[in-house]
């Protein structure tokens, strides 16, 4: 993930107020529980003297409906009399509800789910166009849907030995590879918008073929991979259930593909000996020197670690975590990979190696 989308809220002074908590609404008690988790939000803010008019603001973002369906978090980051972040996350997530002030935000549940979300396109066509959709997430819901209305006339071949048969063949072969051109130009072009991984293409099969061919066949580099999925399509009676369930099989392969994709980036620099930083202390330095293009954490491992301001020396952090000798580790990389421009991929530190924290790096230094 793109961490430049945090800087502005770095470009405040703290403390900072983080909130992430649960607000769907699944179970008869969870407008309850929703009022209940804002009584305690507000108390905390009340007996940190916060600005009345921020009280108000975070007590009817918590509160609104969100119309997500399922489990739903909503992440907010303020200070001052401001909301500097504020984010809805859809998804069950084991990392546990904050309520947080501090030098730096607590951002490291919101970061890990932020990391998982694959944006992608899903193309469900058949002969005549397509139901093109793109999502920023599986469970972040529809970003945008065009429809594909193609040609429809002699789109059906006529049976064998008709006196037309060889204009009606034709006919038909070009209507289904023009239908499928317009189909595959839409889809590129949603692709583009929301910087897809995936183009997932899924309907009749002959249609589904030719709208992948005609996607692969022009600049294939600018979109995500092209996958066919074999389930659900627009004809009736077919599964919306089977469809969604090899389209989530098709997003977590490719997780664990970008996963060990970046493992194996870190694990080929180390063995040149140039490219990486692995270890705490070692990505310090390379941050002190915005010379980190990525990031590979594991969160909750630093977050049991702490560094000094001092350590990011050069990192124009805010205060007063400028001034700090005690700050948590996985805050404070946060923070300084956002005011350096680098992307984060938050890794198990088996895979993360160096205890948790490791980093590709923008540029080698000789060696003295």
């Amino acid at each position: 993930m793109d961490l430049t989308r945090l800087r502005p809220v770095f470009e405040h002074s703290g403390p900072y107020l983080t909130v992430h908590a649960e607000v769907g609404r699944t179970t008869e008690t969870a407008g309850a529980q929703q009022q209940s988790r804002w009584t305690t939000v507000r108390h905390e803010l009340e007996r940190a003297h916060a600005d009345d008019r921020l009280v108000s603001e975070v007590g009817r973002r918590l509160q609104e409906n969100t119309h997500a369906a399922g489990a739903v978090r909503r992440t907010l980051v303020a200070t001052g009399d401001k909301v500097l972040l504020d984010d809805v996350q859809v998804g069950e997530t084991h990392w546990p509800e904050v309520l947080d002030r501090d030098e730096l935000p607590d951002l490291a549940a919101w970061a890990a789910a932020e990391d998982r979300a694959i944006p992608f396109v899903l193309v469900i066509t058949d002969r005549t166009g397509a139901d093109v959709q793109a999502y920023r997430a599986l469970a972040g819901g529809l970003a945008a849907q065009e429809t594909v209305t193609g040609e429809t006339f002699h789109i059906t071949k006529v049976p064998q030995g008709d006196w037309a048969q060889p204009q009606f063949q034709q006919t038909a072969e070009n209507a289904w590879e023009q239908n499928a051109r317009l189909v595959a130009g839409e889809a590129r072009t949603l692709a583009r918008r929301y910087g897809a991984a995936l183009v997932l293409v899924a309907g009749e099969v002959r249609a589904r073929a030719e709208v992948t061919r005609a996607l692969e066949s022009h600049d294939p580099g600018s979109i995500g991979t092209v996958v066919q999925v074999e389930s659900g399509g627009r004809a009736e009676g077919s599964s919306d259930e089977a469809l969604w369930d090899e389209v989530r099989a098709h997003l977590a392969a490719a997780e664990r593909e970008a996963d060990a994709e970046v493992a194996g980036l870190l694990d080929e620099a180390r063995g040149r000996g140039e490219g990486a930083a692995t270890g705490l202390d070692e990505v310090l330095e390379a941050l002190r020197k915005s010379q980190v293009d990525r990031l590979v954490l594991d969160l909750q491992a630093l977050s049991e670690r702490t560094v000094t301001a001092a350590d990011l020396d050069g990192v124009p952090l805010p205060e007063p975590a400028a001034s700090s000798d005690d700050l948590p580790a996985d805050r404070a990389l946060l923070a300084a990979g956002a005011l350096t421009g680098a992307r984060l991929t938050v890794l198990p530190k088996s895979l993360a190696r160096g205890g948790g924290a490791s980093a590709l790096l923008r540029w080698s230094e000789p060696p003295v």
